[in-house]
């Protein structure tokens, strides 16, 4: 086996994967930022959730906020219920698995907050609940999905944003799905401090 010929193939596969993705996702990102914005100007919060490795992206989406990606700012408002395992463990012992996402939504979910989603597998019941959850919370969605994530559309109202990464490959869609949340993050940035550069 060429190493050199198996890197230069991952290179140009990524590359080529975000040239496709830059094409179809600008208007939907820049969407989302401005529904995350328009949340956050209004005293709102965001609320990140991920099934399979989206969940690790949600908690990365949700770290930008709190602390921040290149320029110093304040925190914003988000909380990540993917990376609590405490209440994870309890909901899922003392209600139900499906209840993990749902349950804390409802508890601290607010008309005119933001559900993040990151879903990148098959339909599962947490994050179906979660969005139902937040409709009934009277929340926005912003979820990031992959072609595998499927009837995720079905799910939102036309309120709400899908931002989905419509290619094959695990690794393609994590470079993709990653550069649209430093892209969000600098975008929600613009928005709230004013940057041009």
């Amino acid at each position: 086996m060429d190493f050199q010929e198996a890197i230069y193939t991952q290179f140009a596969q990524s590359f080529e994967a975000q040239q496709q993705a830059l094409e179809s996702l600008p208007p939907y990102i820049e969407h989302a930022a401005r529904v995350i914005f328009a949340s956050i100007a209004g005293g709102g919060k965001v609320v990140c959730v991920g099934n399979s490795t989206g969940a690790h992206l949600a908690q990365y989406f949700s770290t930008l906020m709190l602390d921040r990606m290149d320029r110093e700012r304040p925190g914003l408002p988000a909380i990540n219920l993917s990376g609590d395992a405490a209440a994870l463990m309890s909901i899922s012992h003392n209600d139900s698995y499906h209840d993990v996402y749902s349950k804390p939504i409802t508890a601290i979910g607010n008309p005119g907050d933001v559900l993040f989603v990151v879903a990148n597998k098959g339909n599962t019941s947490p994050i179906i609940q979660a969005i139902q959850a937040a409709h009934e919370r009277k929340m926005s969605i912003v979820a990031l999905t992959s072609p595998e994530a499927k009837n995720i559309s079905s799910l939102t109202s036309r309120d709400d944003t899908e931002i989905k990464v419509n290619l094959l490959g695990t690794a393609r869609v994590h470079e993709c799905q990653i550069t649209v949340v430093h892209t969000l993050i600098d975008l929600i940035e613009r928005q709230l401090f004013g940057y041009d550069e």
